[in-house]
């Protein structure tokens, strides 16, 4: 399934024409099988698992967010912030900082 490839490609840049390649079928028939059988766009998908993965290292390490955001596949720094704060609510450090007050 396309979700088992977007666990293990997270970090590279995915559009849904190179899921749609890897799916064999066409990016629109791929956006409306995706969304109807997880709920969610493929763009979603792909957002949150990066920001999942994000959480990890920010939880669990000392890099920087600009390391962070490379490492999870959103290598522009105020773009990443930006998805970060919208998806928890929190930029990256004040994410960090709670979880180290925590």
């Amino acid at each position: 399934m396309i979700t088992d490839y977007i666990e293990h490609h997270y970090a590279e840049p995915l559009t849904l024409d190179v899921l749609a390649t890897v799916s064999h079928g066409s990016p629109y028939h791929l956006h409306r099988v995706f969304k109807r059988i997880t709920g969610r766009t493929p763009v979603q998908y792909i957002q949150e698992k990066r920001i999942t993965e994000a959480r990890k290292l920010l939880e669990h390490t000392r890099h920087t967010v600009t390391e962070i955001g490379r490492h999870v596949g959103i290598p522009n720094s105020a773009y990443f912030i930006t998805v970060f704060r919208k998806h928890t609510g929190l930029t990256p450090a004040h994410y960090r900082e709670r979880h180290d007050n925590s």
